[in-house]
């Protein structure tokens, strides 16, 4: 095709058809600059099926990813909501007799209220969407905006948890270590000791002392601030799966 159109140049040329030959130059130019766009516009037409194709991708891997955190957090919260009941018991039985105490297991009240853990979703697909700055790629503003939403209440959630595990690691735990038995507490707790302890616990005098009142009043608060966080990371979980079902 070059050598069919070069040869009809020449012609002109030596023929000294001039004006012929600028109109067939601007002609061909005209093409040339045609074939080109039509190159780009099919490149282009590749690249958007591609990325398109990618976000498809994209969506289904983070639906599948949120029902997973979906499921851990519902497990979270069902717990903590335990672990709260387990506290505003507690409290209730301040100030106590020990025969009213004697009624009710105490150890696993404060094995529930004790034995807390931090909610860790997965966050694979969402870490490599934005390492890879293929954020730009998904389409619907709702998805980023709840992505977004989703990476600053896990800032939230993270700070509510050191809050709640340094009551617990640093006033809560200590105070029991020192007044009760802690092999009695953890035989309902992970340690599950078959034998009880031989020393005498007087839980009456620990439901009489306000420092343990005050330490429950705190890790019941760090536990309820943690639920409420909880519970806003499952909203925007939960519309993060509506928005990315396929």
């Amino acid at each position: 095709m070059i050598k069919f159109f070069s040869k009809i140049r020449q012609n002109m040329i030596k023929e000294n058809r001039a004006s012929k030959y600028m109109l067939y130059a601007i002609g061909e130019i005209i093409l040339v600059v045609i074939g080109i766009l039509i190159a780009l516009q099919i490149n282009n037409w590749k690249e958007e099926n591609s990325n398109r194709a990618l976000e498809k991708q994209m969506m289904s891997n983070l639906n599948s990813e949120f029902r997973n955190n979906l499921s851990k957090i519902q497990e979270s919260i069902i717990q903590y909501k335990q672990t709260e009941d387990a506290i505003r018991f507690l409290m209730s039985k301040m100030q106590a007799s020990s025969d009213e105490l004697k009624q009710h297991n105490i150890d696993s009240l404060l094995a529930n209220a004790v034995d807390v853990f931090d909610y860790r979703p997965t966050q694979n697909t969402l870490t490599e969407i934005l390492s890879s700055g293929n954020l730009k790629l998904i389409s619907n503003d709702s998805i980023k905006y709840n992505l977004l939403q989703w990476s600053a209440e896990l800032n939230e959630i993270n700070e509510a948890w050191l809050t709640l595990d340094d009551f617990n690691q640093h006033m809560v735990i200590p105070y029991l270590s020192e007044n009760v038995s802690m092999r009695n507490i953890d035989k309902y707790s992970l340690m599950k000791w078959e034998k009880l302890s031989t020393f005498k616990v007087n839980y009456e005098k620990t439901f009489n002392d306000i420092k343990f009142e005050n330490n429950l009043d705190n890790l019941g608060w760090a536990v309820v601030n943690y639920q409420m966080v909880l519970t806003r990371l499952e909203k925007v979980i939960k519309n993060i799966i509506r928005l990315t079902d396929s």
